[in-house]
């Protein structure tokens, strides 16, 4: 199978049945392709009684990734290895940062906070709402200011998402459950609950909206607020991937982010409200530029 990711063509191959079914749940929303210009390629291949693991980049240099007997242990690995492996490709010409990148209005759209903020409820009401996927946890953003789709599946702990009724989800159609099984250190087997949004943006986006989100059961509504640019930027170096300390990281967002993009604050206490309110003003900014 053959994927291409930011304009980089990803190869992932394996003789084992079992990695191949979990490769599909984890890799089927990026875009399928067929090329010999190969860039990264990942191999679980059988090796006597156990599975190895590689890596091998365009120059043919190899790394063992992974050596296991078990190959669900094989495919948790690779998810791992997959996404790290293929930021240090793209950075720094495309960083990654982490956080939500969604199309709302044909405009793309970034939701960055720390943990426990609400990016995947923020993310998921976006997608309910009919916002077009690229990513809930790799932003990757070009020298151009563009954001390139990452549709990485959704990933939360328990069957139920923490913020919306499982089956409300799947009656919806616009995002699919399924799951992966793998052993932990003990050898306990754990479940993973993937969500598959339906409607996935396949070309790159210019990026004209930051919204720095927080979740806060305390405050009575949600409020969403413009705030200026540097304050912003000072905020989002937290957040790459790939930190190369403020001195850096502050201007080259400052290059990339085009200067006409719309910064705010957002923080709700309900996810429903939080997004009426950024559906709103985004509806007005397409409306001032028409």
């Amino acid at each position: 199978m053959q994927y291409l990711i930011a304009g980089t063509v990803v190869k992932v191959e394996s003789d084992s049945k079992a990695c191949k079914e979990d490769m599909h749940k984890f890799l089927c929303l990026y875009q399928r392709v067929t090329s010999n210009d190969i860039d990264l390629t990942f191999s679980v291949m059988q090796q006597g009684d156990s599975y190895n693991f590689v890596f091998t980049n365009k120059a043919g240099e190899q790394d063992q990734l992974w050596f296991s007997s078990d190959e669900r242990e094989i495919s948790a690995a690779l998810e791992i290895h997959f996404y790290s492996q293929l930021i240090q490709y793209l950075d720094p010409v495309i960083i990654s940062m982490h956080a939500a990148a969604l199309n709302v209005g044909d405009s793309a759209c970034l939701f960055a906070g720390v943990s426990g903020a609400g990016k995947s409820s923020i993310c998921t009401a976006g997608l309910l709402a009919g916002a077009k996927y690229l990513s809930d946890e790799f932003a990757l953003l070009d020298v151009n200011g563009a954001m390139h789709p990452f549709p990485r599946p959704m990933q939360w702990e328990f069957p139920t998402h923490p913020a919306f009724d499982r089956e409300m989800i799947q009656q919806s159609g616009l995002i699919c459950a399924d799951y992966f099984d793998f052993p932990d250190v003990s050898g306990d087997i754990v479940r993973c609950h993937l969500w598959h949004p339906t409607h996935v943006q396949r070309e790159p986006l210019k990026l004209t909206c930051v919204v720095l989100h927080q979740y806060n059961g305390k405050l009575e509504k949600a409020e969403l607020t413009a705030i200026p640019r540097h304050e912003a930027l000072i905020e989002l170096p937290q957040h790459l991937h790939v930190q190369r300390g403020m001195a850096k990281d502050l201007p080259m967002l400052n290059q990339r982010i085009d200067k006409g993009c719309h910064f705010y604050r957002l923080k709700f206490p309900n996810v429903f409200e939080a997004w009426a309110l950024i559906e709103k003003e985004m509806f007005k900014l397409s409306s001032e530029n028409v």
